[in-house]
């Protein structure tokens, strides 16, 4: 049962005023009696009386505390379940995401999930059934099936895919799936928000049935390492996401072996930083949260060390002290410059602020806050209206979070040689690509014009860009589930597979193929390549989406479509409030016989 208005539970206070009114409503006077006699008789009788019988002495207290309980009921407007399915074709969006692996008591959520689908499908009167799969690309599992075995089978076999799941996109192809019928779109998922989808205009009815309860999660957020004066520097942030703070254990691995194990307090929905200095030297580092929680997905994090020697940061222009001073962490050879002059060396990474493109270094280049004009015909910079927009996931963005950085201002650009990242409506402010050979980071904004610096994302982008810019190529980096990964292989291998962390194959690659599919589950994997004399490895992680390190769960709600007039289709609560009423109305009746009686007697 769910209520509408639970607020209304409050007026239970008049259940105990209606007690304390029978408390008080009577006044005993002292009376002096010649013998107990008389009242040790009548308690024997009393205490033999059936319990049945003791109740009709206060039958009026409980009628009156049974009908008040009833009406209070009815207020707060309590309904079973919405009226039968409507429509000739029901389409299911089902959320096969990380999150949906959160547990809940036996059962993850993904099975909570299946086990409304599969009720739902009892409710079918020779209706068809399409179900969508919620994945990065939403994928049809049925379309138009009338067959309730194959709909359970189908159904049993679903898991999580571990992607993140792009519901609106899911939710317009079944609107399209409906655009020749009547029918309703029923979504079955964890963390839809009714603003995230209110913008959608939709043919039908939308229900959405958010699944889980628990808050339970501590997450490893972000990890990375770098090497300075011999010896690694790493971070971690961390999130708890429960009501109450929690003690974390974390441990540090690399190649099956304990590098270190620390713990601290991390308080409810903040974000904390850990530092972990004298890191011995590893190609790859795995932190791992120890403390149990509900979400096991979220739980371990992958940083890469580069092995090659670390390139020289020459800063051209006005730099921006919270830049130098994350530079700092990635290097011990930063250099100040006043312009492009003689002392470079040509494997040294240039970041740039302020400087006229005719005087850009040749190589690999950070570009800040450009100055108007150029090849990319920058403008003057005007104020945003719109929040940054991520939109493309790229590893400059790894484990970078955008959704609360504010940007003043920025510069607009021609952005059609290069890939942008991040936009603020039609305004690219951050781009990459190549320039005269090598490889560019363009922001159009000032660094002065922002709040980034103080978010923890900061410095884990300038890791992610300066890690771009030199091009390492001894790992794979970081994929996503199910991700399509570019791969060559070599002139003289003859075999080539992905094995995990502890050796096991996970699966055969096609020699022929450039590309290979990134394993579903998050950890650590090897692609073992063999040419019959040795064998060379390549490291790669895979990680969850940012946006599914977050396990709180939405509140259930529907939105009825503007264009479906017909009446047959719109979808309210069935309520029982007039049930109670009648009830109520029924015992009322009884009360004023039972007192009637009573004055009578």
């Amino acid at each position: 049962m769910q209520f509408i208005a639970p607020i209304y539970f409050l007026l239970s206070i008049f259940l105990v005023i209606t007690v304390l009114f029978y408390l008080f409503r009577k006044q005993y006077e002292n009376q002096i009696i010649p013998s107990t006699l008389l009242w040790q008789q009548v308690m024997r009788e009393w205490q033999a009386t059936k319990w049945w019988k003791k109740l009709q002495n206060h039958i009026l207290l409980y009628l009156q505390l049974l009908i008040l309980f009833l009406l209070m009921l009815s207020i707060t407007r309590p309904f079973w379940s919405y009226l039968e399915l409507s429509g000739e074709h029901i389409v299911v969006v089902l959320d096969s995401s990380a999150s949906m692996t959160t547990e809940e008591g036996d059962l993850t959520r993904l099975d909570l999930a299946k086990n409304e689908l599969l009720n739902l499908i009892d409710h079918l009167d020779n209706q068809r059934l399409s179900i969508i799969l919620a994945e990065d690309v939403p994928k049809i599992l049925l379309a138009n099936e009338t067959s309730k075995q194959k709909m359970e089978s189908m159904i049993s076999e679903v898991t999580s895919s571990y992607q993140h799941a792009d519901v609106r996109k899911a939710i317009q192809v079944a609107n399209q799936l409906l655009s020749d019928t009547t029918g309703e779109i029923h979504v079955f998922s964890d963390r839809v928000n009714k603003a995230d989808v209110n913008d959608l205009n939709l043919s039908r009815d939308l229900i959405v049935n958010n699944v889980g309860i628990t808050t339970k999660n501590i997450s490893l957020h972000n990890f990375g390492v770098a090497e300075k004066d011999g010896t690694v520097h790493g971070l971690l942030t961390i999130y708890n996401e429960d009501e109450e703070e929690q003690l974390v254990r974390i441990t540090i691995e690399s190649e099956g072996k304990i590098i270190q194990e620390i713990q601290d307090i991390v308080e409810p929905g903040k974000l904390h930083q850990l530092s972990l200095p004298d890191l011995p030297v590893k190609p790859y580092y795995k932190a791992m949260i120890t403390t149990v929680d509900n979400y096991e997905a979220d739980n371990t994090a992958i940083a890469f060390l580069a092995t090659e020697s670390k390139p020289s940061f020459y800063l051209i222009g006005d730099i921006n002290p919270f830049i130098t001073k994350v530079l700092n962490y990635l290097s011990n050879d930063i250099v100040q410059m006043k312009s492009d002059q003689e002392g470079m060396e040509k494997n040294g990474i240039f970041i740039v602020e302020q400087l006229p493109e005719k005087e850009w270094p040749n190589g690999p280049l950070f570009i800040l806050s450009p100055l108007t004009g150029g090849t990319f015909q920058v403008a003057e910079k005007k104020e945003l209206t719109i929040r940054p927009q991520v939109v493309k996931q790229d590893p400059i963005f790894q484990f970078v979070n955008m959704d609360e950085v504010y940007i003043q201002s920025s510069a607009s650009y021609q952005d059609e040689e290069f890939d942008t990242i991040l936009t603020s409506g039609d305004i690219p402010l951050i781009s990459k690509g190549n320039y005269q050979g090598n490889p560019i980071v363009f922001l159009g904004f000032d660094i002065a014009d922002t709040d980034w610096p103080l978010h923890a994302s900061f410095p884990i982008f300038l890791y992610n860009v300066m890690n771009y810019l030199t091009e390492n190529q001894e790992t794979l980096g970081y994929v996503k589930p199910l991700e399509p990964v570019e791969f060559s292989h070599s002139a003289v291998g003859t075999e080539s597979k992905i094995v995990t962390e502890e050796g096991k194959k996970v699966t055969s690659l096609d020699m022929n193929n450039s590309f290979f599919q990134a394993p579903r589950f998050p950890g650590l994997y090897r692609v073992l390549e063999y040419n019959g004399k040795s064998i060379s490895e390549k490291l790669f992680a895979v990680s969850i989406d940012q946006q599914d390190k977050y396990i709180k769960p939405s509140e259930r709600f529907s939105i009825q479509s503007k264009h479906n007039t017909n009446s047959k289709d719109q979808k309210n609560p069935n309520e029982i409030w007039p049930w109670l009423v009648f009830i109520a109305f029924l015992l009322l009746l009884l009360e004023w016989e039972v007192y009637r009686r009573g004055i009578s007697n």
